[in-house]
């Protein structure tokens, strides 16, 4: 076990690290009211994180495992400290502005490593929320291992693990084919998809997308949280384009994103280039949604934001 403080300012660490336990469920993290922990399989092995920051403009984390003083390390970025919103102007869209005043305490996280992230987005692909935690939990149960530390917080399998499991393995947990071969292409994959994570975010795209089964979203939902870049855009998602329209149109018609809903996002977003991630995140913390015209077929992947 090992312990570090850091001073955070006016950071909002509740929303900086939401994005990486937004899951009811997941077996790899807790959420306290004044708190956090998480577990990780790091480059120098797995660990678990607890964030306390209860006194208020500090935070201080103890981590616990062969992963601890990586995590440590990594710390600053999880907590946003890279991000500076200083060239963010958002005054030219009053409600942006008015979100602006009361969230600009968020900021970027940077968890630092692909792997694990990659795997929830994988199995996130074409299904709701719901399912996707259901089958994360089976997998982390069945085939992670315990993590260090007093949380009883699971771990995912490591690539190793993952690639001996065969298809009628992952089809227990509800994985079709698809989503299966997947898994195994980023457990067969894992040097070169890891590699990605010392690239610009344009480079890890590249890498990424160039692999089977690895789309648009695919790619980006994950950099969201590995890189922590203020204007990447998660792109090919069911339900981002039409909340984007409807917030500054008042269009609930649904965009989308095989059907241009994602240029008409993109249109949105341009006049804050180089915040548009910040912007995205904005929209989502305003809780403006479109009203259903029919059941709901898709739900924005809230994880990411």
């Amino acid at each position: 076990m090992t312990s570090r403080t850091l001073h955070v300012g006016n950071v909002d660490l509740r929303a900086t690290l939401g994005n990486l336990g937004i899951y009811p469920r997941d077996p790899t993290k807790e959420w306290r009211p004044a708190g956090f922990a998480k577990a990780m399989l790091t480059p120098a092995g797995p660990g678990t994180i607890e964030f306390d920051w209860s006194t208020a403009g500090e935070v201080h984390a103890i981590a616990w495992g062969e992963g601890a003083e990586w995590l440590l390390d990594q710390m600053p970025r999880w907590c946003g400290l890279h991000d500076d919103p200083s060239g963010f102007d958002p005054s030219a869209d009053r409600r942006l502005a008015q979100l602006w005043k009361r969230h600009g305490g968020a900021r970027m996280s940077a968890v630092g490593t692909i792997w694990q992230e990659l795997l929830l987005v994988i199995i996130g692909q074409r299904v709701t929320s719901q399912n996707a935690i259901q089958s994360w939990a089976q997998l982390c149960r069945r085939w992670g291992s315990d993590a260090p530390g007093p949380h009883g917080l699971r771990l995912p399998p490591t690539p190793e693990v993952l690639d001996r499991l065969s298809y009628v393995d992952l089809h227990q947990i509800g994985l079709e084919k698809k989503r299966a071969d997947a898994l195994r292409v980023a457990a067969k994959r894992y040097t070169r998809i890891e590699e990605a994570v010392d690239m610009t975010t344009g480079d890890a795209i590249t890498r990424i997308t160039a692999l089977p089964g690895f789309g648009p979203w695919t790619a980006t939902a994950t950099l969201v949280i590995t890189h922590g870049d203020p204007d990447l855009v998660m792109l090919g998602d069911y339900g981002m384009p039409t909340l984007v329209n409807h917030f500054f149109t008042g269009d609930a018609t649904r965009q989308a994103p095989e059907r241009g809903g994602d240029e008409v996002m993109l249109r949105h977003l341009e006049p804050w280039r180089g915040h548009r991630q910040r912007v995205m995140k904005l929209i989502m913390a305003s809780g403006v949604t479109p009203p259903r015209r029919a059941p709901r077929a898709f739900n924005p992947d809230i994880r990411r934001m």
